[in-house]
């Protein structure tokens, strides 16, 4: 069984492809699978040059894994909370989508598009998977309901499951449109974490001391900053504090 015993390995997400999915196992899956499953880009159509200034943006752009649609559909809500309250529309027959993942329908009603793959995801142990919006793209009038799920324990597949924000209004989606994302984190790690006052925590001449550099760090954004050359010299990208101290793990990209 895994994960006792014999466990899936660190930093590794294992794809168990669906054998009963006919069309899916016997036309090129493995090659297919990043049709539907990927690492999402550096880039955003809709960024301009000065969103890729921002480090924390350009970080978050790659974060994780996005599941993309192989077809196009449009889907509008009536407002009602049956599965047909949801209806679907696409350009394709139905032979032709039954060969196309992943599969799109209502299954829970309320306003809801539910995403099944045609693979089943597990992680080493301790590790969940943790459903998420695309990074930074943007699907009109939907939002991916967040799920947190034990992919090291759990032994099926699971749904992606988009909530529609606004009835009565159409959306178009084009094949490839990033749909949902998700990415691993350790169990329990963010439930470990509390609030604390830095009174709380630290002597008042180390709080001093970081609220000056907070201070002398929003002087040189505004002041020094703007004077250089193209934004050369933007200290949060090369890793270093206002006074020239190097972070000692710093992520460039």
């Amino acid at each position: 069984m895994i994960n006792q015993g014999i466990n899936v390995p660190d930093k590794t997400i294992a794809v168990f492809n669906d054998p009963f999915d006919a069309p899916w196992q016997f036309n090129n899956n493995k090659e297919r699978l990043h049709n539907i499953v990927d690492k999402p880009p550096k880039k955003r159509d809709w960024f301009t040059p000065h969103f890729y200034r921002c480090l924390p943006l350009t970080i978050g752009n790659q974060y994780g894994f996005i599941i993309k649609s192989e077809f196009d559909f449009s889907f509008i809500w009536d407002g009602g909370s049956s599965k047909d309250s949801v209806k679907f529309y696409f350009s394709e027959t139905l032979e032709e989508l039954d060969k196309k993942r992943p599969r799109i329908d209502s299954h829970f009603g309320d306003g809801i598009i539910s995403i099944a793959v045609p693979f089943t995801l597990r992680t080493p142990p301790g590790v969940n998977l943790m459903i998420i919006n695309p990074p930074n793209y943007v699907l009109p009038n939907v939002t991916v309901m967040t799920g947190v799920v034990e992919t090291d324990n759990l032994r099926r597949s699971f749904l992606f499951n988009l909530k529609i924000q606004i009835p009565n209004i159409e959306v178009g989606v084009p094949a490839g449109t990033p749909l949902a994302g998700f990415i691993p984190i350790p169990r329990h790690f963010a439930d470990s974490f509390e609030l604390k006052y830095a009174e709380d925590i630290f002597d008042e001449d180390v709080i001093i001391e970081e609220l000056q550099a907070d201070k002398d760090t929003n002087y040189y954004r505004e002041i020094e900053e703007p004077l250089l050359k193209d934004g050369v010299g933007r200290l949060y990208m090369q890793g270093k504090d206002v006074y020239g101290n190097t972070f000692p793990d710093h992520q460039k990209s």
